[in-house]
């Protein structure tokens, strides 16, 4: 299998990706991390084994995040006798291509395409050796496992054929045969398929069949017995029904009668409801003559008592007049007075506030006059503050460069050459373009950061070279010095110390601007200076010059409002009796008024009722309302006997029960009915269903399904004896293999050290066991187990294994070796002993080097570099 060529679109990251591959040899595909190496294999591995329609995490996870499109992969392959162009699209507008151009042209997509390319790797590939053949970044120490590689054990066999020229192993083609007659009864993983699995599904359905034809049998028996069961139910509803009915007319009956009896009871009661109420209109009547002759008399009492009580009124209602009068004329005098002491208090007050506003004014004076000094201090700080350039991010970035150039300078002095003279007699040196003098007995030192010249004129000239690290750590102090300098040019100090000082002094100037901007603040408070000098000119404004003071002024205003105090209580006073004696006044007139209209209308109401009397004696005497109130008694007597009567009768007739009686006899005949009618209908449909089974032949299915499984168990039988003989004959080879193996594992050892002796030396040996796997390792006559081995070392003698087993294999079988970011744990040496390793085999296969970090394999001479872009 060879890789020709590989295109990714719209996969996780990478928008656009096609590369081309050799056909042969070593190439080396590099790009930094994440930059989509690793999703080269992974995308190819979802090309050749899942469908474009596939919802498995593994597809879900590379649908790229960027664009809604679907993830896109192609690749063009040559395996066996094929080469063709396989192209799958994955999520959005999901869709399968492929063109196969030899050894004849083909064209199919969808699923036809994915089986096809399925049947042409399971043809030409070992997928086991393509996995094995992969270091990748999670598994590069883990054992290489070679154990079912077929295309290695066909190699393996070849080889140890030849070495031994034993005749007598297995023949590959006859186990190929004796695999194929296994394969055609059993999976490679031991399951039925084939004519094995043709006669246990036939068995099974067969089974099934007579399984259902027996159910549909057992089907109609059960129907059958249901038909019987269903007929004696009818016959027997038949008669419950009858019985029901009987039951139903006598309850009708009985029910029948106790409404007769309720109707007369209600007829009864109405009489009786109205007798009574003609009884009590009569006794109404009699009762209302009796108190119509009370209230008469009750009448003319109150009127004779209401002329006395309206005499003594009218007299109260006169002097409570006198006395308004009286207390009016007091009241205006108060009046007066109070209003005289008000002019006094408002005088006072004029005075007082001339005296307040020449004070406010001193004061404003004062305030205005400190608020223009800090003002003008304010301004002298912020021109200082625009003249000083230094900012609090300047500063940070001077400080972080003075670090950084503190840093470097350390690590310069730490990798830099150190040069110490000694002076054995007075001598004068040229060190660079310095020319240094030393005395006898003097020492000299310096750290070289960059190649030095020392020279003694005229007799010797020498040059220090410090190494690499040490020309890195002087670039890295040359341009951290650099940086320092361009931010204290831009801060406008020479020095960091020149730096700190304008910080410090740009710190003082702001504190100094928050402070008098506080001043300010706290002298305008919420007005401007402007609003403080127009408060001013108005206090000033207008204003007599006057004598005196605040408090002698604050004192006689105060005894004035305490002299008005005095008057307005005294004025408030008299108003209040005037007031009450206008309601005393009031109140007499009122009650004078209300007792001569009491008296009206006790009269009025007195004649009314007499009148009212008179009328209602003239309809009836008050004797003939008492003999008719006595005979309406006499009726209404009889009528509530008769009604107790038919009560005690109808409650000796027990309607209640008889009502329940005939609502239960009516339940049961109409579920009796519905059980009967239920019955009729399943007996119909059951009938009907009967009919119709004796129309599909169950009987006959049953026998010929019994028949099939006879027939399937003895197929089944004959193909398992032979399925079984092909087993047994498999397993007896394979153990015939596996005890050959021992043989063939010499050849792979032999490559492997081969190999192996170019990383390790010439006394490298490894110990495999049958199965392929790498057991131990000895070198310098030191035997290690393979889990011990260093993180290195397991990946070196993994990536020879994988080289040794491309080198062994036939032409035919070969795949490519894909190598994802190893020898990452490898040091220089060996890393170009590994690169001779793969000049050696590069050429006999296709071998794809993934990797972030190209030259850990630039030794290798004839490999093609690609490198990625993002």
């Amino acid at each position: 299998m060879i890789l020709h060529r590989l295109v990714l679109t719209n996969y996780r990251g990478v928008a656009h990706r096609d590369i081309a591959f050799p056909e042969r040899g070593v190439v080396v595909i590099s790009g930094a991390n994440e930059i989509g190496k690793s999703s080269m294999i992974e995308a190819l591995d979802l090309l050749l084994t899942i469908k474009d329609r596939s919802t498995k995490k593994e597809v879900k996870a590379v649908k790229p995040t960027h664009a809604d499109v679907g993830a896109e992969v192609l690749a063009e392959i040559s395996t066996g006798p094929y080469r063709f162009v396989y192209r799958k699209r994955f999520h959005k507008r999901a869709e399968t291509e492929l063109t196969i151009t030899e050894p004849k042209r083909e064209q199919l997509t969808g699923d036809e395409a994915h089986d096809r390319v399925l049947a042409i790797l399971s043809e030409t590939v070992d997928t086991a050796l393509w996995e094995a053949q992969r270091v990748l970044q999670a598994s590069a120490t883990s054992p290489v496992d070679l154990s079912g590689c077929d295309a290695l054990s066909r190699a393996l066999d070849v080889a140890a054929g030849d070495g031994a020229g034993d005749a007598g192993d297995a023949d590959p083609l006859l186990v190929d045969r004796i695999e194929g007659e296994y394969l055609k009864y059993f999976t490679p993983t031991g399951r039925p398929t084939g004519e094995w699995a043709v006669a246990g599904t036939r068995l099974k359905a067969a089974e099934a069949e007579v399984k259902i034809a027996t159910e549909a049998v057992a089907e109609v028996e059960q129907a059958v017995r249901r038909h019987a069961t269903l007929t004696a139910e009818l016959a027997e509803s038949a008669t419950r029904v009858e019985s029901a009915r009987a039951r139903l007319a006598a309850a009708q009956q009985a029910s029948d009668a106790v409404a007769q009896l309720t109707r007369q009871r209600d007829t009864a009661r109405v009489v009786a409801d109205a007798a009574t109420a003609t009884h009590a209109a009569s006794v109404a009547a009699v009762n209302e003559r009796r108190r119509l002759r009370a209230e008469i008399e009750e009448r003319s009492t109150s009127a004779a008592d209401l002329i006395a009580v309206a005499a003594e009124s009218a007299q109260a209602h006169t002097t409570a007049r006198q006395a308004v009068e009286s207390a009016e004329a007091a009241a205006d005098q108060a009046r007066t007075a109070a209003e005289v002491a008000a002019a006094a208090v408002e005088e006072a007050r004029t005075t007082l506030a001339a005296l307040v506003a020449r004070d406010e004014a001193a004061r404003l004076t004062v305030r205005i006059d400190r608020l223009e000094e800090a003002t003008a201090a304010l301004a002298e700080v912020q021109r200082e503050l625009l003249g000083n350039t230094m900012t609090d991010a300047l500063m940070r970035e001077i400080e972080n460069a003075a670090r950084a150039v503190e840093r470097a300078a350390d690590q310069a002095e730490l990798a830099s050459a150190h040069i110490e003279l000694v002076a054995l007699a007075d001598i004068r040196l040229r060190v660079g373009d310095e020319d240094v003098d030393l005395a006898a007995g003097r020492d000299w030192s310096l750290s070289a950061g960059a190649p030095t010249e020392i020279e003694l004129p005229g007799l010797l000239r020498a040059r220090v070279v410090p190494g690499a690290d040490a020309l890195d750590t002087h670039a890295q102090l040359v341009a951290a010095q650099q940086v320092l300098a361009e931010a204290l040019r831009r801060a406008g100090a020479e020095t960091v110390e020149q730096a700190r000082d304008k910080d410090a002094r740009r710190r003082e100037l702001r504190s100094e601007q928050g402070r008098l901007q506080s001043t300010i603040g706290a002298l305008a408070g919420d007005e401007s200076p402007e609003q403080l000098r127009a408060r001013y000119a108005e206090l000033t404004a207008g204003q007599p010059d006057i004598d005196g003071d605040t408090d002698g002024a604050r004192a006689a205003l105060e005894a004035a409002q305490e002299a008005h105090r005095t008057a307005t209580q005294h004025a408030e006073a008299q108003r209040a009796l005037a007031a009450a004696a206008v309601t005393r006044c009031n109140d007499a007139a009122v009650a004078a008024g209300v007792q001569r209209e009491k008296l009206g209308a006790a009269q009025a109401e007195l004649a009314a009722a007499n009148d009212r009397l008179a009328a209602e004696r003239r309809t009836a005497a008050d004797d003939a309302l008492s003999v008719a109130a006595e005979a309406e008694a006499e009726r209404s007597g009889r009528a509530a006997a008769e009604l107790a009567r038919l009560d005690a009768e109808l409650a000796a007739a027990q309607p209640d029960a008889v009502a329940a009686e005939l609502d239960a006899a009516a339940r049961a005949a109409q579920a009796l009915l519905r059980e009967r009618e239920a019955a009729a209908a399943a007996l119909t449909e059951l009938s009907a269903t009967l009919k119709v089974y004796g129309t599909q032949g169950r009987k006959g299915a049953l026998d010929a399904a019994l028949t099939e499984r006879e027939h399937a168990h003895g197929e089944h039988q004959r193909v398992q004896r032979r399925a079984r003989a092909a087993q047994t004959l498999r397993e007896v080879m394979l153990r015939h293999r596996d005890s050959a193996r021992a043989r063939y594992v010499a050849p792979f050892r032999g490559e492997i050290e081969r190999l192996g002796r170019i990383v390790f030396g010439a006394d490298f040996e490894v110990d495999i066991d049958s199965d392929l796997t790498i057991r131990s390792r000895t070198l310098d006559g030191r035997t290690v187990g393979y889990e011990s081995l260093s993180g290195g070392a397991k990946e070196q003698i993994g990536i020879v294994a994988r080289l040794a087993c491309a080198s062994l294999v036939a032409k035919e079988d070969t795949v490519p070796v894909v190598i994802d970011d190893a020898l990452g744990f490898t040091d220089p040496e060996r890393l170009t002993r590994m690169s001779a390793v793969f000049d050696t085999v590069g050429g006999d296969g296709q071998v794809i080097v993934l990797t972030c970090s190209p030259d850990r394999y630039a030794g290798i001479g004839d490999a093609q570099l690609i490198e990625l872009s993002a």
